[in-house]
């Protein structure tokens, strides 16, 4: 059976799983959805269509699934939810906005750590295994893919998309897209550095793919003749076999939006 706090305040029509833990003073909204063993800790406020998958937990002062700050919708009629799936962690402080009708909602993947005073706006798509530190700021419609850390007071412009294993310095603002497999830090615009090292070797990337990522970003911001897409069909005949490396030029080539901008003291 969930335990309930008697000061907490579970409004008719929330979906509460078995096992949940709701601390003193939380409000749970009448179309909030709980998975099982879900604990939110005190003061935590859900609201509109929130769903939180299986064993994640909510700490002090978190708000919720809220109405987003997108002036296009002040109705609250219009939002189109948010779901957090399994085993994140979601801390202090943290908001989290509901989706708009521009989309199907606000997703936040499994195995998330969102940490204290961090703020996802409207619209956003966050993978799984995401690190977000203090002080975080991501607005409306970005994408965050797999893995990807981002270091205290980060800054991510709208429809920003960061890649999967990527990480970025802390205070940077992030402007355009930021690539997989790489480090950006910078202000007031985060650049590219060099590719994440040490966080593709603690995933289990070999000296092969790493070399073979490296060729990739080393042929976009080194390479001296042609245009980028010249260079990269270069360089795709030397890394075809890779899937990482594939996958970077797949990023360049088709899923990047903003531009994945420029290159500072890049190896």
């Amino acid at each position: 059976m969930s335990i309930i706090h008697p000061t907490a305040i579970i409004h008719d029509g929330a979906v509460i799983g078995a096992d949940c833990k709701i601390g003193p003073f939380c409000i749970v909204g009448s179309n909030v959805v709980l998975g099982e063993r879900v604990e939110l800790v005190s003061n935590v406020i859900l609201d509109g269509k929130t769903f939180i998958d299986d064993d994640s937990i909510v700490y002090p002062f978190a708000v919720l699934g809220v109405m987003s700050q997108d002036l296009k919708w002040q109705d609250e009629s219009a939002m189109t939810g948010l779901r957090i799936g399994k085993r994140c962690r979601i801390r202090e402080y943290v908001t989290i906005h509901s989706g708009t009708p521009a989309s199907d909602g606000t997703v936040i993947g499994d195995d998330c750590q969102i940490m204290v005073n961090a703020h996802v706006g409207h619209d956003c798509k966050i993978g799984n295994s995401v690190v977000m530190s203090n002080l975080v700021q991501v607005a409306g419609h970005v994408e965050v893919e797999d893995f990807a850390i981002l270091s205290g007071g980060v800054m991510v412009l709208q429809f920003a998309r960061i890649g999967r294993n990527a990480f970025i310095g802390g205070m940077s603002g992030v402007g355009n897209d930021v690539l997989p497999y790489a480090i950006y830090d910078g202000t007031p615009r985060a650049v590219y550095r060099t590719i994440n090292r040490v966080g593709l070797m603690r995933h289990g990337f070999t000296n092969e793919d790493m070399h073979a990522i490296h060729s990739v970003y080393a042929a976009v911001f080194r390479g001296e003749e042609g245009t980028v897409a010249e260079r990269l069909a270069r360089v795709r005949k030397e890394v075809k076999n890779n899937k990482y490396a594939m996958d970077a030029i797949d990023f360049i080539e088709n899923r990047s939006k903003r531009g994945i901008g420029t290159s500072k003291n890049a190896e």
